[in-house]
């Protein structure tokens, strides 16, 4: 992925700047944890759901643009979009959003292990057109292949070897992630959208009603346009699409700089966020004060409750 700069043009990605600071909530949660599945494994986890969910609205807001400046509308692809951050950003929302860095460990495991499940298909994809091509790159492309399942058996063989209690994989209702992260900001309204006036009726049912309408563009049912039926329904639907995924990738931004930043050196720590942000990022930052973790490889108890915390 690139990185987009203020007048649309992209430059090559610097994921070190992303790094959590050394002695953060999250370089605690990622010390010391298993380096089987590589380094910084819950910061990187949760990082990658948020990082996809900025560039969706990079996309949207493109989509949205080029179409004003060519008098048409664009309802279709700036939905699709919106409906990939939501989910996206909802995604680091759970895998953090936690109090409790036994949670949110035992949340990147299982997180993982669902995530890796569905690789399957795309392996069972690619050994049957690897077993039809003919071409003369096939052999060294089959290797390149074979040596990734083989690291993905590694990884999945690690997974399912750990205590059930270690991992907490969420259900594969994606919708649920939307349902969870709308609940939990509710529980804990960011000051940068409601001092403005926003969340009026809350971020769980503007999510979940956006989400449901992008999921009919997403798979092609057409039960949408009985609920649009003129260009100012069209404009209202895209606004409100645009709010809730743009809010819900604030939330999942500043939840991960809270827990990415020494609390006691908040200063020294680049932003990579608006300053707008910074009064959600202050007050969630408070949640996330805990000691180091004990160097026990998996040091985790448990884990029975689901719901927001």
């Amino acid at each position: 992925m690139q990185r987009v700069r203020a007048d649309g043009s992209s430059k090559p990605r610097d994921p070190a700047r992303f790094r959590p600071d050394r002695g953060s909530s999250l370089d605690l949660d990622d010390s010391h944890f298993v380096a089987e599945l590589g380094e910084n494994f819950v910061s990187s986890t949760a990082r990658f759901p948020v990082m996809n969910a900025a560039e969706c609205l990079v996309g949207a807001a493109q989509a949205f643009g080029a179409s004003l400046e060519q008098k048409r509308t664009s309802t279709l692809s700036t939905g699709i979009l919106c409906r990939s951050a939501i989910e996206n950003a909802a995604k680091t929302i759970w895998l953090l959003a936690d109090s409790s860095r036994a949670v949110r460990r035992a949340r990147s495991l299982g997180y993982t292990q669902r995530e890796i499940g569905y690789q399957k298909g795309y392996i069972a994809a690619e050994t049957r057109f690897l077993d039809v091509r003919t071409d003369e790159r096939r052999d060294a492309d089959r290797r390149i292949f074979e040596e990734t399942e083989r690291r993905y058996r590694q990884r999945l063989d690690f997974l399912t070897s750990l205590p059930k209690s270690t991992r907490q994989r969420p259900p594969s209702d994606y919708e649920f992630f939307v349902r969870w992260a709308g609940g939990w900001i509710d529980e804990n309204p960011p000051p940068h959208v409601t001092d403005a006036g926003g969340l009026q009726y809350g971020m769980s049912i503007g999510a979940e009603r956006f989400y449901t309408v992008g999921s009919s563009f997403v798979h092609g049912y057409k039960w949408m346009t009985d609920y649009i039926g003129t260009e100012e329904d069209v404009l209202a639907q895209l606004a409100d699409s645009l709010a809730a995924a743009v809010i819900m990738t604030e939330c999942a931004v500043a939840l991960y700089e809270a827990q990415a930043t020494h609390p006691s050196r908040p200063q020294a720590r680049r932003r990579n966020y608006p300053d707008y942000l910074e009064s959600t990022v202050s007050l969630w930052r408070a949640r996330y004060r805990r000691p180091a973790p004990s160097l026990e490889p998996l040091p985790m108890p448990p884990i029975t409750a689901a719901g927001p915390s």
